[in-house]
């Protein structure tokens, strides 16, 4: 098993705010559509090699099923479906594997200091039923 990437997610109060922040003082662009920004509070910015997602409110939900991070460490495994089986086989506590309504087959978990970490694929599959009005 190897990973792909990983991306740090800041929970943010204001997406707007952060935006200008980060593309004005620190001279971040913008990657993702005008769509992700006003139907989710999401964005994705990038300067050089590094990325950053923003997220305003919600963010991945963690096995008690709150929303308390600020800071969450997205990583794009190579494998998605046989990370979460052999985490889950070795009794860690992960989320259900599941269909995002944008379009990533993804799961949860904190580790042992707390830490939020969310493991995702793109894919073509339909939403999971329960994540359409999340």
């Amino acid at each position: 098993m190897q990973f792909d990437d990983m991306i740090s997610m800041l929970s943010v109060k204001d997406i707007h705010k952060s935006l200008d922040f980060y593309q004005g003082a620190l001279g971040f662009e913008r990657l993702s559509p005008d769509e992700a920004l006003a139907d989710w509070k999401w964005a994705l910015i990038r300067s050089g090699k590094v990325k950053l997602m923003l997220n305003q409110n919600k963010g991945p939900v963690h096995p008690e099923g709150e929303h308390d991070f600020n800071v969450a460490f997205y990583f794009y495994p190579d494998d998605v479906i046989a990370l979460h089986e052999k985490l889950s086989k070795a009794g860690h506590p992960v989320t259900k594997l599941i269909v995002t309504f944008y379009g990533m087959k993804e799961f949860s978990l904190k580790d042992p200091d707390g830490h939020f970490l969310s493991f995702g694929k793109d894919t073509d599959e339909p939403p999971t039923e329960s994540t359409e009005t999340d």
